[in-house]
């Protein structure tokens, strides 16, 4: 049996929708890229001096993986809400759009530490910057399911507690790095990077998740269960 075909309405939800998804891909996409592209080598370097000279890049270096990998978290636990949203809604795009704020901070925050390391102002603007970006996106989590029989599909109600200790994990653990800055705690702060998958892992642990639904009750891309 052929599937009904769409109403005016509903095409108009799924392309703000699809839209929306899109904008955010390509913003995530775009500072992913630039972290790769504030790592530039210093002008005359030859092949003789280049391990010496990585070896001198390595906070830059570390700066650039850690960040990229705290994003990419922070983009799948985006895709997973984006995903479960059943229409639009201009309240959640306005709070995405802040989210996504936050995120492009990222670069700038990144070379900072990179050039100051991690004893100072520099590093605890870097955390602080993680703990925002945090914040954004537990916003962004409660105006989704604000109204869950209308925004969200039936698969992703009930799941605001589980995703909000999820997505509030790497703010988490850079908040205890700012923390342990501001108490003097340098040396020790910067372990805080170490911290974000344990933490991660203990919100998984300690937090219930509902079972997975076997039978999606949407064709849409952004049922499924997260």
């Amino acid at each position: 049996m052929a599937d009904a075909p769409l109403s005016a309405h509903d095409n108009s939800q799924h392309v703000l929708l699809e839209r929306m998804l899109f904008f955010s891909d390509a913003v995530f996409a775009i500072v992913l890229t630039l972290l790769a592209l504030e790592l530039r080598l210093p002008p005359g370097v030859d092949d003789a001096h280049l391990l010496q000279v990585l070896a001198a890049m390595r906070s830059q270096l570390i700066a650039f993986t850690v960040s990229f990998a705290v994003v990419g978290v922070f983009w799948m636990a985006h895709l997973t809400t984006m995903r479960a949203l059943a229409q639009f809604d201009w309240l959640v795009a306005a709070a995405n759009l802040v989210f996504l704020f936050t995120i492009t901070i990222t670069p700038f925050v990144t070379t900072t530490v990179g050039m100051t390391g991690v004893l100072g102002a520099g590093w605890r603007l870097y955390c602080l910057t993680f703990v925002l970006i945090s914040v954004a996106q537990a916003a962004l989590l409660i105006l989704c399911h604000r109204d869950e029989t209308r925004l969200l599909h039936t698969a992703h109600h009930g799941r605001l507690a589980f995703r909000l200790v999820r997505a509030s994990s790497p703010g988490v653990a850079f908040a205890i790095g700012f923390a342990l800055s501001l108490a003097g705690q340098r040396p020790l702060s910067s372990f805080c990077r170490v911290l974000v998958p344990f933490v991660m892992l203990a919100a998984r642990l300690l937090t219930p998740r509902r079972a997975a639904i076997s039978t999606l009750e949407s064709t849409s891309p952004y049922a499924a269960d997260g």
